[in-house]
């Protein structure tokens, strides 16, 4: 069951007040007050519900210590005996301390997403409230009344939790997702008070991969967490905590994809970072703009989102974004939709449902932004909402707890009318020499399960679009079949060239002792030599006999050529033209060991195949 908390922005002790002339006559009565506000000040919520029991049990009618007491029994989650408290004390209560107990009651519910019983102590007010001004009643009687409507008219959601292998920790929280369907979450175990980590997994056309470390260059013995990862993949923000080069306590750092690695994180500059905690970041689709929260002065109030951009490979001095998103409350959790335009956000300054509620506005011209409109129920309810990501296929991902509590990813749906109808950025990949990364221009095959989808690249890049697997064709380069849940981790195809001398096999074709006949065992290598040359004619291959050190040098040497005649007629015969394919025979002159055991021997008795020319 979520706990009620008294809100801070609506309500506090009498102790907030400055209160000089109490409902008592008694010093010791005050004095004994006084100790009790002390003590639920520093969380001794037992004590000092004792020793307001003592108080009025000698001065039934000191308001204050009833005011106080009620909140007390709220805070200790004790609803019941704060409501009978308020049915013992009605009549003899003047009216702004008893309205100050029914607002209490009122906000208890609310924050429980008992609205219809919020509403009951709600109406029930007078005009004035001991303590707390006409502005913040209103704020808590609009928020009832809009939850109250949310509630009969909820949008149709689905709420489902992420199957299994994700959800293997007992806390995984702050997801953020790519293009490609690589989610990054934050994760911590040992019941909350172990490392965080940054970990991801790929959705695939199987389901989820298992998740794994993102990068040992990231994750440490520090607190590494709440990443935002861009849409293309290629750039992470995340918050890492008391580093030995902090500017602050919790500070954003950013690593970028380079091939299939991560680089060693970079602290961003003091333009982003402050001395205070920052924290929560967003990166726009091409991740050069980025979205963050911070306690820094110079705000709204407690919370703030602040926005940076990145210009000529620097970035910029963080600017917040002003009254048009930001309250004196807390305001957090960032998200910038794919457009670019449209951000969600959480905050306990809105009206709302309770708690921390999601709301979307708008980026004007002028650095203006639209004003925000609370996402509705049931995205929004009681609970706190926080942490949510959106895909560019339309689910939204978060976290929520269990029975248990630990914190499981989720995720739903989007509705139509929620998020703006925008055209997904077009996504590309990318094929590369491997040993140089310089772009190729190649054909590109994507096979999905609807067919075949031909492409070619223009300087090494050609548009994406989902497939199973990935190949890629090129004159002079071994032709590369990629997994998709490989692919997609850097949208990258690394070709290997072809070059004179290379071995078209990673192990010699093997003859038994004063044999020169294919063994049946070998037709799997002879099969993949041939698929190769009939995928690349413009290689010519030299076939190249050996023997083991037994027998004279004569007899060898017609051993290896026979041996070489054998494997070139078999690929001949099966299509591989007499002028593509050349018979060296070395007979013992070329021994892999020189060792005389019977292995060594046996590891002689062979044929290799090399590159001998490779047609342009």
């Amino acid at each position: 069951m979520k706990k009620a908390v008294i809100i801070s922005f609506l309500l506090c002790s009498t102790l907030c007040w400055g209160q000089i002339d109490y409902h008592t006559k008694k010093k010791k009565l005050v004095e004994q007050y006084q100790q009790a506000e002390e003590l639920v000040r520093i969380g001794n919520l037992f004590k000092s519900a004792e020793i307001l029991n003592e108080v009025l049990n000698k001065d039934p009618g000191f308001d204050e210590a009833i005011v106080l007491l009620h909140e007390v029994l709220l805070k200790r989650d004790e609803p019941q005996r704060a409501v009978a408290l308020i049915a013992a004390k009605r009549e003899e209560l003047e009216a702004p301390y008893l309205n100050r107990l029914l607002l209490f009651q009122a906000n208890y519910a609310y924050q429980l997403g008992e609205y219809t019983q919020a509403q009951q102590y709600i109406t029930q007010l007078g005009h004035e409230v001991y303590g707390v001004g006409a502005e913040q009643v209103e704020f808590l009687k609009t928020s009832i009344q809009f939850s109250l409507e949310q509630v009969a008219d909820p949008m149709p959601l689905t709420f489902e939790e992420l199957p299994h292998p994700i959800n293997a920790f007992e806390q995984q929280y702050f997801p953020s997702i790519t293009r490609q369907g690589q989610l990054v979450f934050t994760t911590r175990d040992n019941n909350g008070r172990g490392d965080e980590n940054i970990f991801f997994s790929q959705l695939t056309e199987r389901g989820w991969a298992k998740p794994a470390n993102i990068s040992d260059q990231i994750n440490t013995d520090r607190n590494e967490g709440t990443a935002s990862i861009s849409a293309d993949g290629r750039t992470l923000v995340f918050t890492s905590c008391n580093r030995p080069d902090n500017i602050g306590s919790c500070d954003l750092y950013v690593s970028y994809k380079q091939g299939q690695q991560w680089s060693a994180p970079e602290l961003l500059n003091e333009r982003v970072n402050s001395p205070e905690w920052d924290s929560q970041p967003s990166l726009t689709v091409d991740g050069a703009t980025l979205y963050f929260v911070s306690l820094r002065p110079g705000g709204m109030g407690k919370q703030d989102i602040w926005m940076s951009r990145k210009e000529d490979g620097e970035w910029q001095q963080a600017v917040n974004l002003g009254e048009d998103v930001n309250t004196p409350e807390d305001d957090c959790s960032p998200f910038i939709y794919l457009d670019g335009q449209t951000l969600i956000f959480s905050t306990k300054g809105r009206v709302g449902l309770g708690g921390y509620d999601l709301f979307k506005t708008l980026r004007l011209a002028d650095a203006k932004w639209s004003v925000p409109e609370n996402l509705g129920y049931p995205i929004n309810d009681a609970f706190d909402q926080v942490g949510y990501c959106v895909s560019a296929d339309l689910w939204a991902y978060f976290s929520a707890s269990d029975a248990s509590g630990s914190l499981r990813l989720k995720r739903f749906k989007i509705p139509e009318n929620v998020l703006p109808q925008v055209e997904t950025p077009r996504v590309f990949g990318r094929v590369i020499d491997a040993r140089d990364e310089r772009p190729l221009q190649a054909k590109v095959e994507l096979l999905n399960n609807s067919g075949l989808i031909e492409l070619e690249t223009e300087g090494g890049v050609f548009e994406l679009q989902k497939a199973n697997q990935v190949k890629a064709k090129k004159t002079g380069y071994r032709t590369k079949l990629v997994e998709w849940s490989e692919f997609i981790t850097d949208s990258t195809i690394r070709m290997e060239p072809f070059a004179v001398g290379q071995a078209l096999l990673n192990e010699p074709i093997l003859f038994d002792f004063d044999s020169f006949e294919l063994k049946p065992s070998v037709s799997s290598q002879l099969m993949s030599v041939l698929e190769l040359l009939k995928a690349h004619p413009e290689l010519d291959i030299e076939v190249q006999g050996h023997t083991d050190s037994i027998g004279g040098q004569a007899y060898n040497q017609q051993l290896s050529e026979k041996r070489a005649l054998a494997v070139a007629a078999w690929l001949q015969a099966h299509g591989i033209g007499h002028n593509r394919v050349f018979i060296s025979s070395f007979g013992k002159k070329r021994p892999i060991s020189p060792e005389v055991d019977p292995q060594s021997q046996q590891n002689n008795r062979r044929v290799e195949i090399i590159i001998r020319t490779v047609r342009k």
